[in-house]
């Protein structure tokens, strides 16, 4: 016979074990009261408790089965009541990030999970009830259910694109690391399915007792009223299932290829790609996807899958809807499939995610990674390191020259932190640029055989021929012989200096809040984008987003309290200096906007020297052409800075440019910005005539020659027009102040693109052009892509034993969010 729940020693135990374990796990800083985190963690371990603690209890009294089902049903919620007291605890002592939303997270995860569970753990208890000894056999037996959701959760991890999941029992993973803003919405529909399962079984159970030996039978209770209601709750338990890609719940690579709708397959590469794609831009990626490949198997020494299936996505949204991840970008190595934002020309993160799927061709395991326990244990350091340095992004200085200035500045990490989980716990630009330089210069030193060994998994010590200390005081004193500038100094702290997500208070709060005010402030809700924007400055003392605050008081027209509160940031010593020069440059363009040329002049003058950051010197550059040229000033105020109300007016600025672009035949700048917005916008052609004519001209702005030609390279790729491209490359490699990193960079990518390079030691070869197909769906071309192995793949956060998954995919983090998210963008 059952004891009443209160005095029960199994409901004793499991609330107990459940409030002391939540207890504990909050007090890791992201795990603290209600949210994401919380919840996840509450998820992956009360369910397993409770569907135990219900089994046992249930198996050793074997009641009639509708009480069974009551009993585990309250277990759960007793649980959870537990859980839940700890994770409040944890608010109240370092406060709510969002009390409501994350209440709401923890009640639809874990709290419907440990209902569910208790229904489960019923059924186990009368199975395990007819065993001798029932107590003991009830534990594996109330382990089964969720043990099986974490395995169907993996099999479709590891057969789909997906990276996130929905489970019953833990509620909702979203499957990336380094996407703060989590979009849980779909976790409402998910549990109106979990609501249908469970007023079924409570139907069922009512129509449940015991014949004369005990055994459990159906029987009626008079109420056809009620088995009708069950068996429609049924019905549309098992609809909810079967619609999962419909209600975005689970997909598969033949919805989204449908979904999508088009496919180019070449040599090499599949393209699957939204329908709304122009064939020009889905051919140029293609080319450069067929060229990536060529170059990462040249600078490993080593061949990829035959065939590597790219899904590209049109928006950040759209891939988070299909498979998980919105601003990271995913390679599923053992897949041979990459997942990336249609980012324009030349993608910033394919070259990195293909170095994941080429480098499994050396690795071990399942996923065909790099770690140890045969490939199972990762080791994201390596995988990561491995991506960056095979494919380096273009950028100011090379990876070893950041790795030095993040040394000069005690940032840089040790490698025994590195090349293990501990890689988790550094700020994503960190750690990828330390654990990249080091893969590059392990590369010179010991040849791309021993970077093959160390992946595919024999030991550092053996691979390279040296301990781990060795190497780390030997290429640290290759770093501290490299010269870094000032300025470099500035931009590496902005850029290094940030904590992990899981030293963050609050991080996807924060973040959801200035993503909240971004939108409102576009919609012109400049009220409702202050209040969000105060409430992350309740949660995080960054600097910049009393910056943030300044403009949108510009906005709503007092510019006067912009200026007092950005005089204040630029001048306060105790903020970081790459703070305070861009409190300075907002106030050069509040002065240029109000029309006082003189005092914009004189701020953009101090900061010059201070700033490293290539795209905002240019831009600074220009505004300081507009300061100096009245001939300009409205046609960049109007661009960059905007007027009044600081927007920018990018149309009327456009009819100015083209005027002075036709009356001032001797100066080419208002060609370069006209050209600058063509290529933003993927009209290549006009692009091309714009830049030829201001590269024909004067340009005197210094850099913004460098860029023009930088940009003709582009299109000129893009277009197929190898020979202007190479009289680009010779233009911007003759530039004065252009530096080394950004023309080996731009080398790169001209043999890619197909171009005689003679100062790369290994020319590239030349991609053939990737045949077109008509749009179709991706479902029959992704079955001619073999999943060939190939790897690379990173832990997940602290829930790596999450349901969802166990090992997630090889990951590029997001670019870094923009400095200003109310200001236009850099040229």
């Amino acid at each position: 016979m059952l004891q009443p729940l209160p005095r029960s020693r199994s409901a004793q135990v499991a609330a107990a074990t459940s409030f002391i374990i939540t207890l504990m796990v909050g007090f890791l800083p992201t795990f603290a009261g209600p949210g994401y985190e919380s919840a996840l963690a509450a998820g992956v371990t009360l369910p397993s408790l409770v569907a135990i603690a219900a089994a046992v209890s249930i198996g050793r009294a074997r009641p009639e089965p509708f009480d069974a089902f009551n009993r585990g049903v309250a277990m759960g919620a007793v649980v959870f009541v537990a859980a839940s007291l700890a994770i409040a605890i944890h608010g109240v002592r370092v406060g709510f990030c969002e009390p409501w939303d994350g209440t709401l997270l923890v009640l639809l995860g874990p709290g419907i999970g440990c209902l569910l569970a208790g229904a489960w753990g019923a059924i186990a208890g009368e199975m395990a009830g007819r065993r001798k000894r029932p107590a003991l056999a009830a534990v594996p037996l109330a382990l089964m259910a969720p043990l099986a959701s974490v395995v169907a959760s993996f099999v479709r991890f590891y057969t789909s694109p997906m990276v996130f999941a929905y489970d019953p029992f833990a509620g909702y993973f979203s499957g990336t690391l380094y996407d703060t803003v989590v979009d849980s919405s779909g976790l409402i529909t998910y549990r109106a399915g979990s609501a249908a399962t469970l007023l079924a079984a409570f139907m069922l159970a009512l129509h449940l007792g015991r014949n004369e030996q005990g055994r459990v039978n159906v029987q009626s209770i008079g109420r056809p009223g009620l088995a009708l209601v069950g068996g429609l709750a049924a019905v549309v338990s098992f609809l909810h299932v079967t619609a999962g890609p419909r209600l975005g719940h689970w997909h598969t690579r033949s919805s989204i290829g449908e979904a999508l709708g088009g496919v180019v397959t070449g040599e090499r590469c599949v393209v699957i790609h939204p329908r709304s794609m122009s064939p020009e831009a889905v051919q140029r990626f293609a080319r450069e996807c067929e060229a990536n490949v060529v170059e990462v198997e040249t600078w490993l020494g080593a061949k990829g899958p035959q065939t590597i299936t790219a899904y590209l996505f049109a928006s950040e949204g759209q891939k988070q809807s299909f498979m998980g991840a919105s601003g990271t970008q995913v390679a599923k190595p053992w897949r041979a499939e990459v997942y990336l934002d249609a980012d324009g020309y030349p993608h910033r993160s394919l070259g990195h995610e293909l170095a994941h799927v080429i480098a499994g061709s050396v690795a071990r395991g399942p996923f065909r990674i790099a770690g140890t326990a045969g490939g199972w244990m990762p080791d994201p350091g390596l995988i990561e390191g491995l991506a960056v340095a095979a494919s380096p992004k273009e950028d100011d200085l090379s990876m070893a020259e950041w790795a030095r200035a993040m040394r000069e500045l005690d940032l840089l990490p040790p490698l025994h932190r590195l090349f293990g989980l501990g890689f988790l716990g550094e700020s994503s630009s960190r750690a990828y640029t330390a654990s990249g330089a080091f893969v590059e210069w392990a590369r010179k030193r010991s040849g791309p055989e021993a970077i093959r060994r160390w992946y595919g998994g024999e030991p550092l010590e053996t691979a390279l021929g040296a301990s781990l200390p060795e190497l780390e005081k030997a290429w640290h004193a290759d770093l501290d012989a490299l010269p870094i500038a000032e300025a470099a100094r500035v931009q590496a702290r902005a850029r290094f200096d940030k904590p992990a997500i899981f030293a963050r208070r609050c991080p996807r709060t924060v973040d959801a809040c200035k993503d909240r005010a971004s939108d409102a402030a576009r919609g012109g809700d400049l009220a409702g984008a202050k209040a969000q924007l105060a409430r992350a400055r309740e949660l995080d003392d960054d600097p910049a987003i009393a910056i943030d605050d300044a403009l949108l008081d510009v906005r709503a027209g007092d510019a006067k309290a912009a200026r007092d509160a950005l005089a204040a940031i630029a001048q306060d010593e105790a903020k970081p200096k790459h703070i305070r020069i861009r409190a300075s440059e907002e106030l050069g363009d509040l002065a240029l906007a109000e029309g006082d040329a003189a005092a914009a002049e004189v701020h953009y003058v101090s900061i010059e020297v201070d700033l490293f950051d290539e795209a905002r010197l240019r831009t600074l550059q220009v505004k300081l052409r507009a300061a100096r040229d009245p001939r300009f000033r409205e046609a960049i105020v109007a661009l960059l800075v905007g007027r009044g109300a600081r927007q920018p007016e990018r149309i009327w600025s456009a009819e100015m440019l083209g005027a002075l672009d036709a009356t001032i035949p001797d100066d080419g700048l208002a060609a370069y910005l006209l050209a600058r917005a063509n290529f933003d916008q993927g009209t290549f052609e006009d692009a091309a005539v714009k830049l030829d004519r201001a590269l024909s001209r004067p340009i005197p702005v210094p850099r913004v020659r460098a860029e023009a030609a930088r940009l003709r390279l582009f299109t000129a790729c893009g277009l197929g027009q190898l020979e202007d491209g190479k009289r680009a490359l010779e233009i911007y490699a003759g530039e004065p102040g252009v530096r080394a990193a950004r023309v080996a960079s731009l080398r790169r990518f001209a043999a890619r693109c197909g171009i005689a390079v003679p100062e790369l030691a290994a020319p590239v070869e030349t991609p053939k052009t990737v045949p077109s197909a008509e749009p179709a769906p991706a479902a029959s071309s992704a079955s001619s892509a073999p999943s060939a192995p190939s790897a690379s793949a990173i832990p997940t956060p602290p829930g790596a034993s999450a349901p969802p998954t166990s090992t997630p995919p090889a990951v590029r983090p997001p670019p870094a969010r923009p400095p200003d998210r109310f200001a236009p963008s850099t040229l």
